[in-house]
């Protein structure tokens, strides 16, 4: 049944625990003060995820099936070679604390569930670097860089935009992404 504004216990249980992992890291937050957060028993909270691992491996599977489904839809949808950028920043700005987690705190998941988000990641990533390939077939990027190095840029760009986004801030996910595309496309130096 869906609850504050139409979520889910689960959906609700995810959004607070990105939240808190955000704020204080992983290592530092509990279970106990996530289950104060939702008003919720710690019996509760364990009936929808096992531990804090399970926790943190849901969010990372939530947060690149999020970025993974808007990248898709964008690039099916789209004539123009990097349609990915506004999709990206859309889908990362969009879930800050879900993002966020998945990027600084993976590092705690372990076996199956690193393995999986992982893989998860890495099909992420071959998605990009089938589009920048496009890209650099159709003439549209430079291909004196491997399509491998063009993506690892342009995911580091659009990625860590996550460590100092204000979402009250004067840029919006789409200006961000039109100046970070003229970045990629364009680079940073002067027009002569």
């Amino acid at each position: 049944m869906a609850q504050d504004g139409g979520l889910s216990t689960s959906e609700r249980i995810l959004a607070a625990g990105a939240q808190l992992f955000r704020e204080q890291t992983y290592a530092l937050a509990t279970t106990r003060e996530l289950s104060s957060r939702l008003g919720i028993t710690n019996g509760s909270l364990y009936y929808h995820v096992a531990n804090k691992e399970d926790l943190l491996y849901k969010i990372c599977v939530e947060s690149l099936a999020r970025v993974t489904s808007a990248v898709t839809a964008a690039v099916e949808a789209q004539t123009e070679p990097l349609a990915i950028f506004d999709a990206h920043l859309g889908s990362v700005l969009s879930d800050l604390d879900l993002h966020a987690t998945m990027l600084f705190e993976l590092r705690f998941l372990t076996g199956e569930r690193r393995d999986d988000v992982q893989s998860a990641r890495d099909r992420y990533q071959a998605l990009v670097t089938s589009v920048v390939a496009d890209a650099q077939q159709a003439g549209a990027l430079r291909t004196d860089l491997s399509d491998k190095h063009l993506t690892l840029g342009l995911l580091s760009l659009l990625n860590w935009v996550i460590s100092w986004y204000d979402p009250k801030g004067a840029m919006s996910p789409a200006t961000l992404a039109d100046m970070f595309w003229e970045l990629f496309a364009n680079g940073a130096l002067a027009q002569s």
